[in-house]
């Protein structure tokens, strides 16, 4: 993780944390560069010792709701962390697009209760289709794709188990 944090005076911070937190990882404040691992953790997880450099440093982190950090305690010396920026440098590879099928299924048991659509008519993603009443709620079940409504496989009042068939866009 890059992070850009205002303790005093701004330092550019870059974590290289690997997921097993047994072992060292590197950490590069502005151009030094430090090995650290995790020493003593409470139950709470609240981490109390770290190694930074083969030197035992006790450490106190006070943070935000969200997690992060607003001030850490090293030695006992009070440090204000700012977060300004952090940007994740793992590799992550562009996803396939998928296929978005036209199928429409019961996603629970239930009763038609209305259907909104006929067959050829066109709609757009995410538009309203038919109404499922399923443990006295009502549910819209919205098109996954904008598309012409096929075949209708049901009517109304017609009760259906989880997974069948709707209708279907083309």
């Amino acid at each position: 993780m890059n992070y850009s944090v205002h303790c005093e005076k701004k330092h550019s911070v870059s974590i290289d944390r690997k997921a097993d937190l047994n072992k060292a990882f590197g950490i590069a404040v502005d151009k030094s560069q430090y090995t650290v691992a995790i020493r003593k953790v409470q139950e709470d997880g609240k981490i109390k010792t770290l190694m930074i450099d083969h030197r035992v440093v006790p450490i106190e982190v006070e943070r935000r709701g969200d997690g992060l950090p607003v001030r850490v305690f090293l030695k006992g010396i009070p440090f204000d962390v700012e977060i300004a920026k952090m940007a994740s440098t793992r590799f992550r590879p562009p996803l396939p697009e998928r296929e978005i099928s036209g199928e429409v299924r019961a996603n629970l048991p239930g009763q038609i209760v209305a259907i909104m659509v006929r067959e050829g008519e066109s709609v757009p993603a995410g538009a309203p289709l038919v109404i499922l009443d399923a443990m006295k709620m009502e549910n819209e079940i919205m098109a996954p794709k904008a598309g012409r409504v096929g075949k209708i496989a049901v009517s109304r009042n017609e009760v259906l188990a989880k997974g069948d068939l709707i209708l279907e866009i083309e």
